[in-house]
């Protein structure tokens, strides 16, 4: 490789000859802005210089890449979400920079690995680009944005005092006649070793329309890269050997592009570019739950028999899920024979309650096809709801239909799915927005309401407000607690595996009386 370009189209300058370790220090670069319409010389204490300046790699000219600090902006029209959010720490950053997430910064390339645009497309396509080829510019603007995540992933204060660290340093160095301490920054090797291709990929994600504003959120788009993962670790380019192990968890060797730390630092930056727009679904009140049971139970009561089941499976769906904290696809974990089977201890004198027998699989695991038992109360005693008889009712109905076995909430599919539910669930709220004034007409229900998260986020207020002992909050909890867990944890902590969960009722059942 050669190891100076001089030309006179585009000097490359040095000051000073090569150190005692035949390199030459980043210190001494000087180069003149590739930005077509700035013809500035640059410093490293002015702009940003790529890894490989002046170094030639076969079979390419030697790289020029070196650009003023503002000139080094995004390229081309891609409407790229800009929101900074959070800095290095997480924080909030009240003030906005215009120039953030849009500019370079001196001493960018002394934090990460950085090449040019024209290096990192002739590593993916081994070609020089072409400004005829649309495509090649599209590459080179995706390239320039990533480029920009990458190097934003620090805020410019951690950047500039990290130039300064290093320029203490070396004026100790060349105090004391001794070789440079910075490493040599290029050149890297012809091919896209930083995962250059997989955030491309990922960038192209990002520009999917959304659904609450133009383009997907972090939360979706991120799950980009767990695909592109996933395809390499299962090729000959994946995991390599185990480097450390204990019981079940495992260290390996990795060569998967989405492991490097240039593309750690690319996703990094992005989300702190783009942001997150967390909107937590509308939380149902203790007063709306009241006014259902009352509406459904009427409606139960003047309904031909065989329209009530739909109204007893929406009066238990609502009730029976404020009442134990149940999330919407827990629910269609609820089985039937179990279930059913539970109804006679609504006969009890003392503490007359069902039994939600829940089973199967969720997003953890599932231990040895347990299932686990989730008591609620016949009648609330703050607030007087009834799910205990919406359970009966149910229940009935379904033995009178002739099935004994599946789950509890099924209708059509052999499988039950959320999306056979859901539409019954808006319409009860739209009943009560329309018919009282408990919920306000702005509220769109369909759009802020989630048969998922509602009930639960609901009852979770309600525990709060009529101040619910912490114990019986996280009771409620322990069941999910336990078939989430690691599965090569031999069970909770010490305090929870000498107590068997289905030993518990009395505890659980605590949850739902005392609402």
């Amino acid at each position: 490789m050669s190891l100076f370009c001089v030309s006179f189209a585009y000097p490359c300058l040095f000051v000073r000859p090569i150190s005692v370790v035949g390199k030459i220090s980043w210190l001494e670069w000087s180069g003149v802005c590739q930005r077509k319409s700035c013809t500035r010389t640059v410093t490293p204490k002015s702009g940003v210089f790529c890894g490989n300046f002046c170094w030639k790699r076969e079979p390419f000219q030697a790289c020029r890449g070196a650009f003023c600090e503002a000139c080094f902006g995004p390229l081309g029209t891609k409407p790229f979400k800009i929101r900074e959010l959070i800095d290095d720490e997480g924080m909030v950053i009240e003030e906005r920079d215009e120039s953030r997430f849009l500019k370079a910064r001196a001493g960018d390339m002394l934090m990460l690995p950085f090449q040019c645009d024209l290096c990192h497309f002739r590593n993916i396509m081994m070609r020089e680009p072409s400004e005829m080829s649309p495509e090649d510019m599209e590459i080179l603007e995706y390239i320039r944005r990533a480029t920009l995540d990458a190097v934003w992933s620090r805020e410019p204060s951690t950047v500039k005092k990290n130039m300064q660290g290093l320029l203490r340093a070396e004026r100790t160095m060349d105090r004391l006649r001794l070789p440079d301490v910075s490493p040599s920054l290029g050149p890297f090797p012809l091919s896209d070793i930083h995962g250059m291709l997989p955030a491309i990929a990922v960038l192209d994600r990002s520009l999917d329309k959304g659904l609450y504003e133009e383009h997907v959120q972090w939360e979706t788009f991120r799950k980009q890269r767990s695909s592109i993962t996933n395809v390499y670790q299962a090729s000959v380019m994946g995991l390599q050997d185990v480097v450390g192990a204990f019981e079940r968890n495992r260290c390996w060797i990795s060569r998967v592009p989405t492991h490097t730390f240039w593309f750690t630092r690319f996703m990094e930056g992005l989300h702190k570019r783009v942001g997150e727009v967390v909107k937590p679904k509308w939380p149902v009140p203790i007063e709306v739950m009241k006014e259902i049971d009352e509406m459904l139970n009427k409606l139960w009561e003047e309904a031909e028999p065989h329209k009530r089941k739909k109204i007893a499976e929406m009066g238990l769906w609502f009730l029976g899920g404020f009442c134990t904290g149940l999330r919407g696809e827990e629910m269609l974990m609820i089985e039937l024979a179990g279930t059913t089977k539970s109804i006679k201890y609504l006969e009890l004198s003392v503490d007359p309650h069902f039994m939600f027998r829940i089973l199967g699989r969720t997003k953890g695991r599932q231990l040895n096809g347990r299932a686990f038992w989730m008591p609620c109360i016949g009648v609330t005693k703050h607030s007087g709801l009834q799910p205990g008889r919406w359970a009966a009712r149910l229940t009935k109905h379904i033995r009178q239909e002739g099935r004994i076995s599946g789950r509890l909430f099924q209708r059509n599919l052999r499988v039950p799915r959320m999306m056979e539910f859901e539409d019954d669930f808006f319409k009860v709220l739209e009943m009560i927005q329309s018919t009282t004034k408990l919920i306000e007409p702005t509220v769109d229900l369909r759009e802020e309401a989630g048969i998922c998260r509602s009930l639960r986020r609901g009852v979770t207020s309600h525990t709060t407000n009529i101040g619910m002992r912490e114990q019986l909050q996280r009771a409620i909890n322990r069941w999910r607690k336990e078939i989430n867990g690691p599965a090569n944890r031999g069970g909770l902590e010490m305090v929870d595996r000498y107590a068997e969960l289905n030993s518990l009722k009395p505890t659980y059942l605590g949850f739902s009386k005392a609402l």
